[in-house]
C-alpha cells in the first residue's frame, strides 16, 4: 500500500516540475525575443541617429 502511495505521490512531484520548467521555458523565450527586439530596434535607432 505505501509502494502505491509513494509511486502516486512521485508521479504527482513530477507531473508538478514539468509544469514549473514549461512555464519557465516560454518565460525565457518571451524574455530573450522582448530584449532582442529592444536591442534590434535600439541599434537601427542609433543607426538612424547618426547616419
Amino acid at each position: 500500500m505505501w509502494k502505491v502511495i509513494d509511486t502516486y505521490k512521485n508521479m504527482l512531484l513530477d507531473l508538478f516540475s514539468m509544469g514549473k520548467s514549461f512555464i519557465y521555458g516560454f518565460v525565457m523565450v518571451g524574455l530573450f525575443i522582448v530584449i532582442g527586439g529592444t536591442l534590434f530596434y535600439g541599434f537601427l535607432f542609433l543607426k538612424n541617429l547618426i547616419f
